[in-house]
């Protein structure tokens, strides 16, 4: 549905804004900015991942691998117990305060709240000031001032890591087993229910579930996603009037509000499951450009829910960005409804590809590697689920065809890691593609410097 603005508009004036908005968004991708991507938390979200050990040489030999995982192990215990009982609300974010005290008012062992923190100390989490007092440090404070770390490390201790020893034991008893309640986090809690139903009837456990997600989980945080969508040249659609993004399967709105904040004058659409705020409902309007001038005013009145795999209403933005489901199955049916979509409008989509599973080797940093690796057997201790593999996304997009043209990759979006952030999909019909005969090869890195290498070829139409 086009904006009211728009409905005086004459049929040629209609043409010439969207050939330039077609050509505009199939370039904006291109233009970076040079600011460099700051670090979101990399060194919180590296603790969580590492035992909060501080970085150290890898192991060389069993022994060094076995004692680490002793220390790592002893310590997630620790965070845990220190979690149980609340210790770390106890200890004041400046300052120092008596072990004794801290105790006393826990209502626990001061023998054993000692030992605890000077196991902790040695990663950096909480030190002895001196004898007999405790203080914070810039890796503990985090946890009091931000509690979703907090639930992030318990959700690894209570429910992540009793899942995982049990892993042997579900598949003795279970085999390749596809059932969410023939899982590992079955046998771990002793419960017929699976987990996503667990989570859904808990608030505390799915509030952990999704804490887990981003800081523990490997993936990229809304923030560190938007970082990396900042450096598009996004100015190059805020000239075109009827020029408008829609954010797909979004689980907030974090991303939109973060792009408004630097270009109030783009025209956003977020497209959520399920309400993220108070302002969601199924009836919310999809679009009021009369407030498009005030980012944050806008977006409160450009939410609106939708189902995956469902009909996508939005038909005439010029990007989409498209968060993926986690079944397979779903992930083919929102590219298939989105086929169409991209044929008409020839708009480009971006889909978010932070939960993928890399290549194997493919990244320099193995840590990287580990956590996507960790969080897909996580899934798979979990309910019986798993990630998709990059290699299985781009073979599905290969397919999602109609009889005129197909979707094809443009480019890909990398982080500072070498991680895929997002791949640019468009919509190129066969007669474009016999008759142009494109030849294009694009690798965009973001660095701290963010440099673009893109070859393309004299004769290439975007």
């Amino acid at each position: 549905m086009a904006p009211p603005h728009m409905h005086g508009s004459t049929a040629g004036s209609r043409r010439r804004e969207k050939g330039k908005l077609h050509k505009l968004s199939s370039l904006f991708f291109l233009q970076f900015s040079t600011e460099p991507i700051s670090p979101s938390m990399d060194s919180l979200t590296h603790c969580l991942n590492n035992g909060l050990s501080v970085p150290v040489c890898e192991p060389t030999n069993p022994t060094d691998f076995l004692q680490r995982l002793a220390s790592q192990s002893e310590i997630l215990a620790c965070l845990r117990w220190l979690g149980d009982f609340q210790i770390l609300a106890c200890i004041p974010l400046v300052g120092e305060v008596p072990l004794r005290d801290v105790a006393a008012l826990s209502g626990v062992p001061e023998s054993h709240l000692e030992r605890i923190i000077r196991l902790t100390a040695t990663a950096g989490f909480l030190y002895e000031s001196k004898p007999g007092h405790v203080a914070h440090t810039p890796l503990s404070a985090p946890f009091v001032t931000n509690p979703s770390f907090l639930d992030a490390a318990m959700f690894l201790a209570e429910s992540a890591q009793p899942a995982a020893l049990q892993m042997a034991s579900a598949t003795q008893r279970f085999g390749d087993s596809q059932r969410s309640t023939e899982s590992a986090y079955n046998l771990a809690q002793d419960t017929r229910k699976s987990f996503h139903s667990a989570r859904e009837e808990r608030p505390k456990l799915g509030r952990q579930w999704s804490a887990y997600l981003d800081y523990a989980g490997g993936l990229h945080a809304a923030d560190t996603v938007a970082d990396v969508l900042r450096q598009l040249n996004w100015n190059l659609l805020t000239d075109i009037s009827s020029a408008r993004i829609v954010e797909v399967n979004a689980r907030s709105t974090a991303t939109a509000r973060s792009l408004l904040a630097l270009y109030p004058t783009l025209h956003f659409l977020v497209q959520v499951t399920r309400d993220p705020d108070a302002h969601a409902t199924s009836s919310s309007p999809v679009w009021n450009p009369d407030s498009s001038s005030n980012g944050a005013l806008a977006l409160d009145n450009a939410i609106t829910i939708r189902a995956p795999g469902t009909r996508q209403p939005a038909t005439d933005a010029a990007v989409y960005i498209l968060h993926l489901p986690s079944a397979s199955p779903m992930v083919l049916a929102e590219l298939q409804v989105h086929l169409g979509v991209l044929r008409t409008s020839n708009g480009v989509m971006l889909i978010l590809t932070h939960r993928l599973l890399p290549e194997p080797g493919s990244i320099p940093n193995p840590e990287i590697e580990a956590m996507a690796r960790s969080r897909d057997l996580a899934l798979l201790q979990l309910s019986n689920e798993g990630e998709m593999e990059m290699v299985e996304l781009l073979s599905l997009i290969d397919t999602v065809c109609d009889s005129t043209g197909r979707l094809i990759v443009l480019s890909q979006l990398r982080s500072r890691h070498n991680l895929v952030i997002a791949l640019v999909v468009k919509y190129q019909s066969y007669a474009d593609s016999n008759s142009a005969n494109i030849i294009f090869t694009a690798s965009i890195r973001v660095t701290k410097r963010l440099e673009v290498v893109a070859l393309l070829d004299e004769h290439a139409i975007l």
